[in-house]
Parts: structure tokens; sequence; C-alpha cells
């Protein structure tokens, strides 16, 4: 009886388990017809915005250098050799400091020569202007003899006159008039090539003690000696630049534009200045120069040949605490402002064939309106007609 039973509990066991297991080709057919769904995409929000009202500006936006205000470049007039400099770059300087000078010797040699030659040409002059006044003197003297002559042959003669008395009184009244001749006709000015002579030479001996001042290379203004491009022994021309001095408190930014640029530009602009490649607080400034013809420029040669633009710091202190000649910068200029104007996002703006245009939300209706535009700049367009205040805008 009891084998009986166990034989039942083990046969239920193996009909159980042969129930609970499918066949290959069941579990076929049940996987085609229950397939897994497919996520249903969701449509992503349309930002909206809202037509506000405040201030647009367009900017423009350029990059320069940090330069001194005042700077020059010192050259000698004349070409020479250079004997001595005196000064080394980074060096401070005052005005009147020798900063280099020329060799001289063979100047000074020739001014020598040229001081003998002016000493002879003169004594040739002095002593031509000397003979002529002797020869004045001598001639004065023989007029005036004949004249006495004359007076006492007429006083001895009295009222009548022997012939012979009347011989001599004309006899001397014609030496008389001879004297006179020669007084008259007596050379009052010197040979003039010895005058030409004389000039030819003190203009050498000018021009000799003009070139050997113009040797010494002097400071112009209180500064630094920012650059010094030549050494002592080299031979330099006329116009050719020895050092750069510049004032260290003064600076500015100093930028070359494009024509088309500074079309839309005038001095006195406002301007923000920030530093390059590194972090730092803006800085006001304003345009303080063009070039012509776009702006004053300058009234001497170089200012004219100088085409950069150039703006000013408002707080010069302030500059000079964050920046140092020849640092890089951006600043942007505000072109145009337009205050208390109604304005939207650049992503708010649709376009279709150059027509302007945006969705307006109303509810759940959605409605199309074209639009004016204004200028654009800082992530604002101003609306200048076709919206009101406060109205949603669906975006792209």
């Amino acid at each position: 009886m009891m084998k009986k039973l166990m034989l039942a509990c083990c046969l239920l066991l193996f009909v159980s388990a042969c129930g609970v297991t499918p066949n290959p080709e069941e579990r076929r057919t049940g996987s085609a017809a229950e397939p897994t769904p497919i996520p249903t995409a969701v449509a992503a929000a349309r930002p909206t915005y809202e037509v506000a009202r405040g201030t647009v500006t367009r900017e423009l936006e350029f990059n320069g250098r940090v330069v001194p205000v005042v700077e020059q470049a010192l050259t000698f007039p004349v070409a020479g050799v250079i004997a001595q400099i005196y000064v080394r770059r980074g060096e401070q300087v005052r005005a009147g400091d020798l900063v280099a000078e020329l060799d001289t010797s063979a100047w000074e040699a020739e001014l020598l020569l040229a001081q003998g030659a002016l000493a002879i040409a003169q004594d040739k002059l002095n002593a031509s202007q000397q003979e002529i006044a002797l020869a004045q003197q001598r001639a004065v003297l023989r007029r005036d003899l004949a004249q006495l002559d004359l007076e006492y042959a007429i006083t001895t003669a009295g009222e009548n006159p022997t012939p012979a008395q009347a011989y001599e009184i004309n006899r001397l009244t014609i030496l008389l008039n001879l004297a006179q001749l020669d007084v008259d006709e007596l050379a009052t000015e010197v040979d003039p090539e010895l005058a030409v002579e004389v000039d030819a030479a003190a203009l050498r001996v000018a021009e000799l003690e003009e070139q050997i001042t113009q040797a010494d290379l002097i400071a112009p203004f209180d500064g630094v000696v920012t650059a010094l491009s030549v050494s002592e022994g080299r031979a330099i021309s006329s116009g050719e630049a020895i050092a750069t001095i510049a004032d260290p408190v003064q600076i500015e930014v100093s930028a070359t534009l494009r024509e088309g640029q500074m079309e839309e530009l005038s001095e006195g602009m406002a301007a923000v200045i920030l530093p390059t490649g590194r972090p730092g607080d803006p800085l006001s400034g304003f345009i303080r120069r063009m070039p012509p013809p776009f702006g004053s420029g300058g009234t001497s040669s170089a200012a004219e040949s100088d085409q950069t633009t150039r703006i000013q710091f408002d707080d010069m202190d302030g500059a000079l605490a964050v920046y140092e000649t020849g640092d890089r910068v951006n600043f942007s200029l505000v072109v145009t402002a337009q205050d208390d104007v109604l304005w939207l996002p650049p992503a708010a703006i649709r376009d279709f064939n150059g027509r302007k245009f945006v969705v307006v939300q109303d509810g759940d209706v959605q409605q199309r309106v074209d639009v004016e535009l204004g200028i654009e700049g800082n992530g604002r367009v101003e609306i200048v007609s076709g919206l009101e205040e406060g109205q949603r805008i669906v975006g792209q």
C-alpha cells in the first residue's frame, strides 16, 4: 500500500512538470502575438517670451593695445656716428637730459678751417673798406684845399682883378670842380666779391656750428626710455629713430580700424574696456582721437601720420592699476541706443522670405503677426510696431 502511494506522488510531480514547460513552437507563437510597444515621442515645448520695455543698444567690439598717451621717437636731424649713449632701456629721464651724442671731431676740425677762412675774408673786406675810407678823406682834403685857394685868389683880386688875377681865379675854379668830381666819383662801397666771400664763409661757419649743436640728442620731456635701437660706434642716418621716450603715468588704448568701421564712429563716443585673455573689471572711456578724415587727427605731421584710433580712460588711476603698456584689450562702443522701447530676444523673431513676424500666444490661440524691427544688440531686438508690451510670443 505504501509503495503504491509513493508511486502515485512521483507520477503526479512528473505530469505537473511537463505541463509547466511550453514547447518551443508555443514560445515563438506567443512572442509574435504580443509585440513590445514603441514609446511615444514627447514633443519639446517651445520657449515663450514676453514683449518687454527697456533700452536696446547696438554695440561694436574691437581689440587694441595699451600705449602711452605721450610717446616720442627721438631722432638726430643729421647723419653721423654714435659717439656716446647716456641712457638705458627702462631708465627714467628728465626733460633736458642728454640721451646720446654723435662724433663731432670731423665737424669741429672743419669748423676751425671755416672760421679761418672767414677771418681771412673778413680781413680782406676790412682792408678794402679802410682803403676806400682813406681815399675818400684824401679827395675831400684836396677839394677843401682847392676851395681855400680859390677863396684866397678872389679875396686878393678884389673887385677889379687884373687879367692875371682873373685867369688865376678861373684856373682855381676849374681845379675845385675837378676836386669835387673826384669826391663824387670815388667808390664808396667795397668790391661785391669780397662781401660775397665773407657771407659764404660766415654761412659755412653757422652751418657747422648748428650741425655740432644737433649732435646732442636731448630728452624733450620727463619719462621712461621704452626703446633704444642703436649702439655706440654705429653710423646712423638723418631721421633714424634712436630711442623712444614715453610718459608712464598717462596710458590709453590704440586700435587700428578699417574705414568702414570708422564711418560709424565719432570722437567722444563712450567705450567700455576689458582685458584680453584674463579676468578683469570693465573700465569706461571714450574715443579721444580718430585719424582724418574721420576725426580731428592732429595738427603736426607726426600726428597726421598716425592712423590709429585712441581710446582714453575715464579713470586714469584705475587704468594704471590694471594695465601696463603693451597689454591687449577688448573694447566696445555704443553706436546707437534706444531708451524706453519694446524689445524681444532674437530667438522670438521669425523670417520668411524677408518677412519679419512673430507667433503671438493668446490663450489657446496662436496668431502670426508682422513686426517692424529697429536696432539690435546685446541680445535684444527693438520692436518698432506690431506688438504691445506684455504679449506672449512663441519662440522657434
